[in-house]
C-alpha cells in the first residue's frame, strides 16, 4: 500500500476495505467490528440479538447487491446522473460562465458577448452563480438517472 494510502486507511475503515483485498471480504470484516463493538454494551443480550440480525440482514443484502444485473442497474444509475449533472452545470458556476465550457461555446456562438437580459441563458448564469441552479439539476438528474436503471433493470442487462 503507498504511503498515502496506508495514512488515510490507518484513520478511515473504509478506505482500507477499498485499497486492499476484496471489497465485499472488506466490507464485510469492517461490518463484523462494528457489530463487535456493539457487542461490548450488551444489556441483557439485546445488543447481541440486534448484532445477529444486522449481520444477517447485512450477509442477504450483500448477497443480492453482487448479483450482475444488480450491479448493471447501480452503475447505470451512477453513470446516468453524473453525466447529467455534469452536462445541465456544464458552465455555470459560482464566478459566471466558465471559460472553455459548453455554456461559454454556446454564449460565444448565439450572443457573441451581448446575452439578453431575461433570457433563459441570463438566469441559468444567475442561477449557477447564486447556488440555486443545483438543487432542480439533482432532481432532475435522479428521475432520469431512475428512469434509466429501471430501464437496464427491466431489459434484464447482466442476467
Amino acid at each position: 500500500m503507498a504511503p498515502m494510502e496506508s495514512f488515510l486507511a490507518s484513520r478511515f475503515p473504509v478506505v482500507a476495505m477499498v485499497t486492499s483485498g476484496s471489497w465485499e471480504d472488506q466490507l464485510r470484516g469492517w461490518f463484523a467490528q462494528l457489530c463487535g463493538w456493539f457487542a461490548q454494551f450488551d444489556f441483557g443480550g439485546w445488543f447481541g440479538q440486534l448484532g445477529g440480525w444486522f449481520t444477517h440482514e447485512w450477509e442477504q443484502f450483500l448477497e443480492w447487491a453482487s448479483q450482475p444485473h444488480v450491479i448493471a442497474a447501480v452503475l447505470a444509475w451512477i453513470i446516468t446522473f453524473w453525466v447529467v449533472c455534469i452536462f445541465i452545470l456544464g458552465g455555470f458556476g459560482p464566478a459566471g460562465v466558465v471559460a472553455g465550457t459548453l455554456a461559454a461555446a454556446f454564449q460565444s456562438y448565439a450572443y457573441a458577448g451581448f446575452t439578453p437580459a431575461g433570457s433563459i441563458f441570463a438566469t441559468l448564469t444567475s442561477m449557477g452563480m447564486l447556488g440555486t441552479l443545483v438543487p432542480p439539476v439533482f432532481i432532475v438528474a435522479a428521475t432520469l438517472a431512475t428512469a434509466v436503471s429501471a430501464i437496464v433493470w427491466l431489459c434484464g442487462v447482466g442476467r
